[in-house]
């Protein structure tokens, strides 16, 4: 039997919490707080920048988005334009505006001080919620100690070779400071707090405890999209431990809450946006979804019936339970990927961060009854061992942030100059830049890029192809493509260059092709040649059939030139001449929240093989074409049913305790 059974003693509410206990967690909270703040410390005050991430993406993402959080907005920066809802989950990057406009610091300074206050509240949370839901200070300290200081992953699913040292690396603040994973790591901070008020919530059913589990989900969700994976998953192992008479209504109020949740970050997260993802899956980076993710699946099951059936026998108490099942089912996704091959989430080796929380809890709360079994002494020598050990590793951890935490001036790295350069010598052109160098750019600049976005929710899925053929393929090959989409100005980074990923598999493949405009530290800028640096062509409706047809109708002199501006993010200004059976064609990604105009008619928008724009103003001479953005009617479906959501988390429940004391004669149920 997979559920609870009948005569299962239902979850008890944990009793109030007394005034001793409060000191005692807060004691903890704070001890906590230090020990990580004390590691990072220089995260605060040092804007230092690695740039072998995507740092400078959010941070660029902070400085340009001014307030398309709000309304629809086009990105023109990156992949050829998308919208806005598609460069990345919105909570870090505007979480960097925000802190910005309040401090005055620079939006670096702002993104390490977020990425410290993460860091420093991880353990905190969990902490918070493993006191709360046990009543067992000293063993949710040790599960937070674990957490803030070791990498139990490393000796299960090790990152590279089996090393048992690496047990004690400082994992997490590696991947926060080094690679990419602070807004991973903000839904990680947020994760206990959501599960402990989801818990909360099946226990007492209050609106109290509904409104902050929507609210703490939603910002999950916000911070990144392994949010509402983390989410089910806890919610998950959650159903299973509460009793099966309550199985129904429980399942009801989880869902209800995460349809609320899901309702508040809807523009971020669309249907639309998921399919993307799904797509970005499939595209060679990351193997998706497939026939193995069923046997994934499969083993998943077996595991977890065998698990239960024992773990019932193990202990009585849905706590520990919870633990069990919560450490084995976030293990499952990473080990399964590691030693068979198969995976049932993308990105599966990431979830070793969520692993790493669920592996404290349970070693902290498993080896607790054989503590409360041993003698006072060795209670008390084993308490001072692992304090000692701690102490150690503070030390480690923060010699090792003072060592990755050097500061260093990001504008003479070859991402800053490579960028500024084109910036200045290169201004309007759509330029594509490789790697990191594409990942920094806008940090520095706001040139239009033809990469630059994020290929995990990538908008254009043409345009990711022929990303991948310039990278990929011959010279030719890449300069037809290069051209297709308005690109002036191609960067290569060689073998010895800096420039930390590489994607070129023929770095040398332009040389003696295309003339070199800036060369240095191994990084090359080629000229693209262009009839026209415009992004807006007059061609005949059957050059939009295809690549080839499209690229010489680019090159015929006897066709007239079109001007292309923008005047602002969301407008563009198409002026030409055009005669019968001839069309416009703009290098920007199509979307149906783009409308063109001509005279004040409106004249309809197609999509051609490429991804791109085009369509008929039927002028017959001079032409002057308005194209403006406004997010298409999904998007105002979507933000309309946000903001409701958000306006329902304060109306319903004041309605609802309206009504109570009505039917209490006026006095407060």
């Amino acid at each position: 039997m997979l559920l609870p059974a009948e005569t299962d003693k239902p979850v008890s509410s944990p009793a109030p919490i007394g005034r001793a206990e409060w000191i005692r967690g807060a004691a903890g909270a704070l001890v906590l707080l230090w020990i990580n703040a004390y590691i990072c410390r220089r995260l605060f005050v040092n804007p230092t920048a690695y740039m072998n991430s995507m740092h400078g993406f959010w941070v660029g993402l902070a400085k340009h988005a001014g307030t398309s959080w709000w309304h629809a907005a086009w990105w023109p920066y990156w992949d050829c334009g998308i919208p806005f809802e598609f460069t990345y989950a919105p909570l870090v990057p505007g979480w960097i505006a925000l802190w910005h406009a309040i401090t005055g610091i620079s939006h670096t300074l702002a993104f390490q001080s977020i990425t410290g206050v993460v860091y420093s509240l991880g353990p905190v949370s969990l902490f918070v919620m493993a006191w709360i839901l046990t009543r067992a200070p000293g063993c949710s300290f040790l599960a937070a100690l674990v957490y803030s200081l070791t990498a139990p992953t490393q000796l299960i699913v090790p990152d590279e070779r089996f090393v048992a040292a690496k047990f004690w690396d400082a994992r997490r603040l590696y991947l926060m400071t080094q690679w990419d994973d602070t807004p991973h790591a903000t839904a990680l901070a947020l994760w206990p707090l959501a599960i402990l008020f989801l818990a909360l919530s099946l226990q007492k059913r209050k609106w109290r405890y509904y409104i902050p589990t929507v609210v703490l989900i939603a910002l999950m969700a916000a911070a990144s999209e392994f949010g509402p994976v983390e989410a089910a998953l806890a919610a998950l192992c959650l159903l299973f431990v509460y009793r099966r008479q309550d199985w129904l209504r429980n399942l009801g109020i989880t869902a209800a809450i995460g349809a609320a949740a899901y309702a508040i970050v809807i523009p971020f997260v669309s249907p639309a946006i998921l399919l993307a993802i799904g797509r970005a899956g499939e595209n060679g980076r990351d193997l998706g979804f497939s026939a193995g993710s069923f046997t994934a699946l499969a083993l998943v099951a077996v595991g977890w019936v065998v698990l239960w059936h024992y773990l019932r026998r193990w202990t009585s108490d849905w706590k520990l339970q919870f633990f069990a099942l919560f450490a084995y089912l976030t293990s499952s996704v990473p080990v399964i990927a590691e030693y068979l091959h198969r995976q049932f989430l993308p990105q599966p080796g990431r979830y070793k961060a969520e692993m790493e929380v669920a592996l404290a809890l349970i070693l902290a709360f498993g080896l607790r009854p054989l503590f409360r079994k041993a003698p006072a002494p060795l209670q008390v020598t084993l308490v001072l061992l692992i304090l000692s050990l701690a102490g150690e590793q503070i030390v480690s951890d923060r010699r090792y942030a003072n060592l990755v935490l050097q500061p260093r001036n990001s504008a003479e790295t070859v991402e800053g100059r490579t960028s500024l350069w084109a910036e200045q010598n290169l201004p309007g052109l759509r330029v594509m830049l490789p790697g990191s160098i594409a990942m920094w750019a806008d940090d520095f600049t706001n040139i239009p890029q033809f990469s630059g976005g994020s290929w995990s929710k990538a908008y254009n899925p043409e345009q990711q192809a022929a990303l991948f053929a310039v990278y990929s393929g011959d010279a030719g090959t890449a300069l037809e493509w290069l051209q297709a989409y308005g690109v002036g100005a191609v960067a290569v980074s060689g073998p010895k260059s800096p420039e930390y990923w590489k994607p070129y598999a023929n770095p040398g493949k332009f040389d003696g092709v295309l003339p070199v405009l800036w060369r240095a530290e191994d990084v090359t800028i080629y000229k693209v040649p262009q009839r026209t640096a415009s992004l807006a062509h007059v061609v005949p409706q059957q050059a939009v059939s295809g690549l080839e047809p499209y690229v010489r109708a680019l090159d015929d002199p006897s066709l007239p030139q079109a001007e292309f501006r923008w005047e602002g993010p969301n407008r563009i200004h198409v002026s030409t001449m055009e005669t019968a059976g001839q069309i416009i064609s703009v290098q920007v990604s199509y979307h149906p929240g783009w409308h063109a105009q001509v005279g004040g008619r409106a004249v309809p928008i197609h999509r051609d093989p490429l991804g791109l724009m085009w369509f008929q103003p039927e002028c017959n001479g001079a032409c002057e074409v308005q194209l403006d953005y406004d997010g298409g009617w999904g998007l105002r479906i979507y933000r309309g049913i946000s903001f409701a959501a958000m306006a329902g988390l304060v109306v319903v429940p004041l309605a609802q305790l309206r009504w109570a004391r009505k039917a209490n004669g006026g006095r407060r149920p």
